[in-house]
């Protein structure tokens, strides 16, 4: 069965975080926001970040971006902090990723991140969506209370929730790499060396198959979908 990689939607901040999030109960199927006539699972957004944080005991960082419209926070983890080392705030950032929902927030994960040096392309990018989407008042979101010093601690707390299912997924993913053979990782043997109860690895394992990171060539391997 040949799997497709989720086109990456061009998308107004604000319709990625004022529409539900969708979990598809197909097993193929990725989960997805519903935005207009599109089940996004994948975005590409041009946005100025307004904010940086790091967790240097957790292994996690984050940046907030805002398109004009709302902003939104792009979330990384362990050895992908290095996507988002290099930003720093005032910087206009490409970003393609997966939309995820934590705790009733909508961030997102990314798998591209490059910065606009020419700010034309932040000006087309905004006419682009207009056209398709219209034009968008500015969206208050609660991430811009972040901004204050005593929303700080809130947001290590929930970082710190977040690490634990987060760090497990990547691990898994991690040996499924490492694994990736011709036919796939032998879906037990990654069970095995995740050291992860069996219980949780198997749940984890089928939300990766759902949200279409990773498919089964056959009933007893795994491959990531590239």
């Amino acid at each position: 069965m040949a799997i497709q990689r989720q086109t990456a939607y061009k998308v107004w901040i604000s319709d990625l975080i004022s529409n539900p999030y969708k979990k598809d109960p197909g097993e193929w199927s990725p989960n997805y926001i519903e935005i207009k006539d599109k089940k996004v699972s994948r975005v590409n957004i041009i946005a100025t970040t307004i904010m940086k944080y790091e967790n240097q005991e957790g292994g996690n960082m984050s940046i907030t971006l805002d398109d004009s419209s709302a902003s939104i926070r792009v979330k990384v983890w362990k050895d992908d902090i290095k996507l988002l080392q290099d930003i720093q705030i005032g910087d206009t950032i490409l970003v393609i990723g997966r939309p995820r929902q934590f705790s009733g927030e909508i961030y997102i994960v990314p798998e591209i991140v490059n910065k606009v040096e020419n700010p034309t392309w932040q000006k087309i990018r905004k006419l682009e969506l207009e056209k398709e989407f219209g034009v968008r008042q500015k969206l208050e979101t609660p991430v811009l209370e972040l901004k204050q010093p005593e929303m700080l601690q809130p947001l290590v707390e929930e970082e710190t929730v977040e690490e634990t299912s987060e760090t497990d997924r990547q691990k898994i993913l991690n040996l499924i790499e490492k694994d990736d053979g011709e036919k796939g990782a032998e879906l037990s043997k990654i069970i095995l060396e995740s050291q992860i109860p069996e219980e949780k690895a198997n749940l984890i394992i089928e939300d990766l198959l759902k949200e279409g990171e990773i498919f089964k060539p056959t009933t007893s391997t795994l491959k990531l979908l590239k």
